[in-house]
């Protein structure tokens, strides 16, 4: 009995946790509905400011009181500044090979997820080294803002592509073993996707290029 309750509380975490998933996604369509709107001037101060939001959140204890608020902010953000970017992606690539590429980032995502859950016992050890990858490509991130070098910013695409495919199995390994919490999990998720999709549009456009 105790075993069937535990099954039904973790199916019902599981739901929880799709739920977050496409609710983020929803917030980040309606950030990319208002992009269109947004004045070019102020993509760069935006992309810096949500850069630093980024870390801050990362280093300070006190904003996961805060973490739902600034998952939210963060979700309309990146949509506000997607929008630009997928624009120019789909002028550039056509509407084809645009899809084609999504489809991709979707397949390697759900690869990435199957072979986290079923296939690995324990990815934890590889938390941390994860995390100081993410660090570093967050700064780098910054760098680029202000050095506007192609081959780096090739080498971030590629980096991340990959950061967030193994931050992807490192997730669903976590929902096997039942470590999370359902918003945040749900979050997580959505931002690999996200960053997995916008990074292989990237390098696409810059190789079509």
């Amino acid at each position: 009995m105790a075993q069937h309750s535990n099954t039904m509380t973790r199916s019902h975490a599981y739901a929880k946790v799709w739920l977050y998933f496409m609710y983020f996604w929803i917030i980040f369509g309606i950030g990319t509905y208002f992009g269109q709107y947004l004045p070019l001037e102020w993509r760069r101060p935006l992309s810096i400011g949500l850069t630093v939001l980024i870390l801050i959140s990362l280093f300070i204890n006190r904003s996961r009181r805060f973490g739902f608020i600034i998952s939210n902010i963060y979700a309309i953000a990146i949509g506000l500044l997607a929008y630009a970017s997928f624009a120019t992606y789909l002028q550039n690539l056509g509407a084809d090979l645009f899809y084609k590429n999504i489809a991709l980032a979707v397949g390697a995502f759900i690869a990435f997820g199957i072979v986290g859950y079923f296939f690995i016992q324990d990815a934890s050890s590889i938390g941390k080294y994860l995390f100081v990858v993410l660090v570093a490509l967050i700064i780098a991130s910054l760098i680029v803002f202000f050095i506007h070098n192609p081959i780096f910013y090739t080498v971030i695409n590629v980096i991340a592509v990959g950061l967030f495919l193994l931050y992807t199995l490192y997730d669903f390994n976590r929902l096997k073993r039942g470590q999370f919490e359902p918003s945040e999990m749900g979050f997580n998720l959505f931002v690999n996707l996200l960053n997995i999709i916008i990074n292989i549009l990237s390098l696409a456009n810059r190789f079509r290029d």
